[in-house]
């Protein structure tokens, strides 16, 4: 939502739904539990400052949960981020799950590691097992940020770890 041009191109009466944490978190964040590479926090602060600057007025802050549209609801997990969150989308039988930054590849077969990014790593490695059984358990599609294209998949239980099952592709 920063590149150039990008918010000219957005409605004047966009709504930014994020969790209040997130905000907070961003306003002035803590990265010493992170172990990122040199120059990622402060290239993230400067991000966070200008996004928040930018997009204040079109932020609507929520706290666990919000419903951002019919059969689109957006929950707070924590873990890789304060206020990390992810979003359910339901139409008809239909169900999508975005995780964000709370699934990768190898999280499926070590879903109790965590990576250098995660704020919270033990809550993350929590979120991510809680998520994935529920998937599993649920048969609910799944997408996230850090799975290989098309990313949508299934979670299945292969005993104590978790396999991530294509989704059929259609184009």
């Amino acid at each position: 939502m920063l590149v150039d041009g990008v918010r000219d191109r957005l409605r004047p009466d966009l709504r930014v739904h994020v969790a209040a944490a997130e905000t907070k978190f961003w306003e002035s964040p803590d990265f010493s539990h992170v172990s990122m590479p040199p120059g990622f926090p402060d290239a993230l602060r400067r991000t966070a400052k200008r996004f928040l600057h930018e997009y204040q007025s079109q932020l609507r802050t929520f706290e666990e949960k919000h419903e951002v549209a019919p059969g689109v609801l957006v929950t707070r997990t924590g873990g890789h981020t304060p206020g990390h969150s992810v979003v359910r989308l339901a139409s008809g039988s239909d169900r999508l799950t975005f995780a964000g930054d709370a699934v990768f590849q190898v999280g499926f077969e070590h879903p109790d590691w965590y990576n250098g990014f995660e704020h919270d790593p033990e809550e993350a490695a929590r979120v991510r097992v809680r998520l994935l059984r529920e998937l599993a358990a649920n048969r609910e599609s799944l997408v996230a940020t850090h799975l290989s294209f098309p990313s949508v998949c299934h979670v299945a239980v292969d005993g104590d770890v978790f396999r991530w099952v294509p989704g059929p592709w259609e184009y």
